[in-house]
């Protein structure tokens, strides 16, 4: 019987070294996420893109205590709050799991109006910070807290006095703008870039009114597909000009953004 007692605890304790490096292996290295935010700061409304990744080669489970998945705040070059994204916003008071599959990733988008209490914030410099919500990896509380954060700088432009209210649709080349505009000269003009590329050449448009009536304006957009960057954003530039040729009054439009990379 002692020896039968005795051989059991010789391989308890063979096999036990095995177990422990099973154990270890299936351990996910809490590095192997990446979350953060991409502010682009419009004419009339900030977008922010946060992008949460699994780089790993392991399926990994995120447990959020809400409904909320993350959190923006916004503050001005005194450190005062102007904007929060889950101000006047419910949230489901019940645990939930998002799980990301080997090199997976997740996108959300959301927009702030350059409002705060009703009134839009001056032009300048402006800090944005995001934090991912969740309390545990795989069940185990995150232990780098830096990886649930990111924060970025972002110029507020002044309000434009000639063009408002526009707006871009479409996809893969095609696209339809619009809006309302009030040029002093009765025209203005756009062009359409990538960031490194003129895609398409200066146009010229005339809306029919002047400063200070405003006039609805549509603008229709063909670009080649073999022209459209694999990484970058397409651009439409609506601008005015000066008596003396300087470009005035500068507008920029996101049409679409393109990254193979996320």
């Amino acid at each position: 019987m002692r020896k039968i007692s005795l051989l059991i605890m010789l391989l308890l304790i063979a096999v036990a070294p095995a177990l422990a490096i099973g154990e270890e292996k299936q351990t996910v290295n809490q590095s192997d996420f990446n979350f953060f935010i991409d502010p682009v700061a419009g004419p009339e409304m900030a977008e922010f893109e946060l992008y949460l990744r699994n780089d790993g080669n392991e399926p990994i489970s995120f447990e959020f205590p809400t409904s909320q998945k993350y959190e923006i705040t916004v503050v001005n070059e005194n450190k005062k709050k102007v904007y929060q994204y889950s101000d006047g916003k419910a949230f489901a008071q019940a645990f939930e799991t998002l799980t990301l599959q080997p090199q997976q990733s997740i996108k959300w988008r959301e927009t702030w109006d350059y409002t705060t209490e009703g009134t839009r914030v001056k032009e300048g410099d402006y800090t944005v910070a995001a934090k991912l919500k969740a309390v545990s990896l795989d069940g185990r509380p995150i232990s780098v807290q830096r990886m649930l954060t990111d924060t970025k700088k972002m110029y507020v432009p002044g309000e434009n006095p000639v063009f408002k209210g526009v707006q871009a649709e479409g996809s893969k080349g095609d696209y339809k703008i619009t809006g309302e505009a009030r040029p002093t000269s009765g025209k203005f003009y756009y062009t359409v870039e990538d960031g490194h590329n003129e895609l398409i050449s200066e146009a010229e448009i005339v809306p029919g009114s002047k400063y200070p009536q405003w006039k609805p304006f549509e603008i229709g957009v063909s670009i080649s597909m073999e022209k459209l960057p694999q990484n970058g954003s397409v651009i439409l530039n609506l601008y005015e000009r000066s008596k003396d040729g300087k470009i005035i009054h500068a507008y920029p439009v996101l049409l679409e953004r393109f990254n193979n990379n996320k």
